[in-house]
C-alpha cells in the first residue's frame, strides 16, 4: 500500500475565472486560516465543472487536477466557490439567473450538491465544503447533504451544537445584532461582556458563538480580522537601516485594509478600514516606510488625523 502524501495544503478550492472576485476569493481563504495551506483552480462556473455534461473536458481538468493536488500536496478537502452574476452560470441555465435571487440561489445550491456528491464518489474519504459568494465578496456556507458524512457543515464552530441552553440563546443574540452588518471593536467587546455577565457564559464559549454567528453571515469577527490583516502586515513588514524597526509600505497598509473590509463585511467605509489599521500599526509597534521624494510619512499621519466634520448645513 502506497504511504500518503505528506500534507502540503489542507484544501484543494475550485473558484471561478471571474475577474471581479480573484481577491475575493483569496481573502475567504485567509479568514479561514487557510493562506499557503491550499492549492487552487480556477475555472469557469466553479463547481459547473463538476456537473456539466455539454462541457466534459472542463470534468476531466477538474477531476485531474484534484488527483494531482491530493498526490502532490496530500489535500483533503475541496472547497467550491460559486459567485452571484455568474456568466457561465446564466450560459448553463440559458437564461440569467441574477433577475432572480431565490432561483439563482437555488440553481447554484444544486450545482454545487451535485459537484460535492462527484467527488465523494470519486474520492469518498475527502470532505467538501460548498459557498457561494455574493459581489461584494462576503460568502456563505450552504448546507450539504453530499458532504454529510465529512462532518458538519455550518463552519468549525457551531453555537447550535452546544448544549448548554444560555449559550443557544446568546448565539440567537449574536446572529440577531450582525444582522445588519459586522460589529466595530467596540460593539463586539460589549456583546461578549453580555455573553459573560447577563447569559453566565465563559469569554470562550461567548467568543465562539458570536464567531459562529459570523461565520454563518460569510464574515469574521474584528478580533479574527484583526488577526488576519496583522499578519498579513507582518509577512509584509521590512526592515529598516535600523534593523529593529518594521517598516509596512504605503501599498501594503491598502491591501491590509482591503483584506480587514472584505474580512468583516464591505459595507464598512474603506477609509475607515484603512484608518483601523494604520491604528493597529500603531498598536503593534510597525512604522510607515517613508515615501515619496521628500521621503515622507505624510500619507501615514493622513490616516491617523481623526476626521473633522464640515460646517453645518445653512
Amino acid at each position: 500500500m502506497t504511504p500518503a502524501p505528506p500534507a502540503k495544503a489542507d484544501a484543494f478550492v475550485v473558484s471561478c475565472i471571474d475577474p471581479r472576485l480573484t481577491d475575493d476569493t483569496t481573502f475567504l481563504m485567509a479568514a479561514l486560516g487557510r493562506t499557503d495551506r491550499y492549492s487552487e483552480m480556477r475555472i469557469a462556473g466553479a463547481a459547473l465543472a463538476a456537473v456539466d455534461p455539454a462541457r466534459p473536458a472542463w470534468g476531466t481538468a477538474l477531476w485531474e487536477n484534484l488527483a494531482a493536488s491530493r498526490q502532490l500536496h496530500g489535500v483533503r478537502t475541496v472547497v467550491f466557490v460559486n459567485h452571484r452574476d455568474c456568466g457561465a452560470m446564466h450560459l448553463w441555465a440559458r437564461r440569467r439567473l441574477s433577475d432572480d435571487p431565490a432561483e439563482e440561489l437555488r440553481q447554484h445550491h444544486g450545482v454545487l450538491e451535485g459537484a460535492a456528491a462527484a467527488v465523494r464518489a470519486r474520492h469518498p474519504d475527502m470532505s467538501v465544503e460548498i459557498r457561494l459568494m455574493e459581489l461584494d465578496g462576503t460568502a456563505t456556507l450552504l448546507p450539504c447533504a453530499a458532504c454529510a458524512a465529512a462532518g458538519p457543515t455550518t463552519g468549525p464552530l457551531r453555537a447550535e451544537a452546544v448544549p448548554d441552553p444560555a449559550a443557544a440563546r446568546f448565539a440567537d443574540l449574536a446572529r440577531l445584532r450582525i444582522g445588519d452588518g459586522a460589529l466595530d471593536a467596540a460593539a463586539e467587546r460589549a456583546l461578549l461582556v453580555e455573553g459573560v455577565t447577563r447569559h453566565g457564559l465563559t469569554a470562550e464559549v461567548a467568543r465562539a458563538a458570536l464567531s459562529s454567528a459570523a461565520a454563518q453571515r460569510g464574515q469574521a469577527t474584528v478580533a479574527a480580522a484583526e488577526r488576519e490583516a496583522l499578519a498579513f502586515l507582518r509577512s509584509r513588514a521590512g526592515r529598516g537601516v535600523q534593523a529593529a524597526q518594521a517598516y509596512v509600505t504605503q501599498a501594503d497598509v491598502a491591501q491590509a485594509a482591503a483584506l480587514y473590509r472584505a474580512l468583516v463585511g464591505a459595507s464598512l467605509p474603506l477609509a475607515e478600514a484603512q484608518r483601523h489599521i494604520a491604528g493597529l500599526i500603531e498598536r503593534e509597534g510597525l512604522a510607515p516606510r517613508p515615501e515619496g521624494l521628500l521621503r515622507s510619512t505624510a500619507w501615514f499621519q493622513r490616516l491617523t488625523t481623526p476626521l473633522t466634520p464640515g460646517p453645518p448645513p445653512a
